[in-house]
């Protein structure tokens, strides 16, 4: 009878042993490669970070028992953090504690290197077991942090995922950061970061589309601002007071603004501003109201300390039925010009 424990068994054994470890080595790779190919379409499939944060979510999801993530972007020159993912297995409205404490997180980010604690402390819910840097050549990115996990610890093979899929998180979020960037210079103005005049053509199309369709209720404002004599304003002062003297009309606009009202720079020292459910009231008191405004407020010129004040000319009008974009656009042009060929500083409705 064989001796079972023959050094020949004892071999058998080990091999068999062996064979096991790597079939189930094999098959965590395999399954990795598979989530890890479908995570990079997914994570290639939108140009919103949030979207794309959710998938990476997602991805951890499928192979890390996790209780706790958070995806954040650096912001404010990395100094401060936006969070644009966040999951939290014991609800479905997750968010983090009031004045959460990123210090540790901007360290780990700052070191650009992967930290990881098998021995949270689990009195803290919101801890920190795993913090992934997301970088890139040019930037830091942001980082993925997972705060609370439902297995023992993570592995040597799950974290090896983890780093990969971080990688690629980083190249994703960085694609859409250069999107929404280009997206934003497209549509806005260079010097008061307000829309440009396509982006206001493009809006003024849509409302007045939206305007014929439901009418007869629809209603839609339109102003023209010029600032007065602002030739003479550079001439004096130069360009870059200048500059500020727009901003300064920009601010004061932007500050009574509505959510749905459409404020755009329409060229040189010119601004509109498109009102939906106008009336003719409210139209009259938003003109008068911005146009004190202005006045009144003074811009300290810094190479002297002088207080300066400019003024402005506003032409208005309410969309009409028979209204086309051109002579909505020509009848408040025209009380632009009555207003400023009248003794500027005044609004006119026609």
């Amino acid at each position: 009878m064989p001796d079972r424990n023959s050094p020949s068994d004892q071999t058998v054994k080990q091999l068999q042993e062996k064979i096991h470890f790597l079939e189930t080595r094999l098959e965590e790779v395999h399954l990795y490669t598979h989530v890890l190919l479908e995570i990079v379409r997914a994570l290639n499939s939108s140009l919103d970070t949030r979207v794309i944060a959710n998938n990476i979510i997602s991805a951890i999801s499928a192979l890390v028992a996790v209780e706790k993530v958070t995806v954040c972007l650096c912001v404010d020159l990395d100094k401060s953090f936006e969070v644009i993912g966040i999951f939290d297995s014991s609800t479905p409205y997750p968010k983090l504690p009031p004045h959460y404490d990123y210090s540790f997180i901007r360290q780990v980010v700052g070191n650009e290197k992967t930290y990881y604690n098998p021995r949270p402390n689990h009195e803290d819910p919101w801890g920190l077991v795993c913090c992934l840097p997301l970088l890139n050549a040019q930037r830091k990115i942001g980082c993925i942090n997972i705060h609370s996990i439902r297995q023992a610890e993570i592995t040597p093979a799950q974290m090896e995922f983890l780093e990969t899929l971080a990688g690629y998180a980083a190249s994703a979020l960085h694609n859409a950061l250069l999107y929404a960037i280009v997206q934003r210079d497209s549509i806005t103005d260079g010097l008061t970061e307000i829309y440009n005049y396509r982006y206001f053509q493009k809006r003024l199309r849509e409302q007045i589309s939206l305007c014929q369709r439901r009418q007869p209720h629809a209603s839609l404002g339109l102003l023209i601002l010029d600032v007065d004599n602002f030739k003479s304003f550079n001439d004096r002062y130069g360009h870059q007071f200048g500059d500020t003297a727009l901003k300064t009309v920009v601010k004061i606009l932007a500050s009574h603004l509505r959510e749905e009202d459409i404020l755009a720079r329409y060229g040189g020292e010119e601004f509109v501003l498109l009102v939906p459910d106008a009336t003719t009231e409210s139209i009259k008191s938003i003109s008068e109201k911005v146009r004190n405004l202005i006045e009144f407020t003074r811009i300290i010129n810094p190479d002297n300390q002088e207080d300066v004040s400019i003024t402005v000319s506003i032409g208005a009008t309410l969309w009409r039925p028979e209204d086309t974009v051109t002579s909505f656009i020509a009848r408040a042009d025209h009380a632009l010009y009555r207003a400023k060929n009248t003794g500027r500083n005044q609004s006119i409705l026609e």
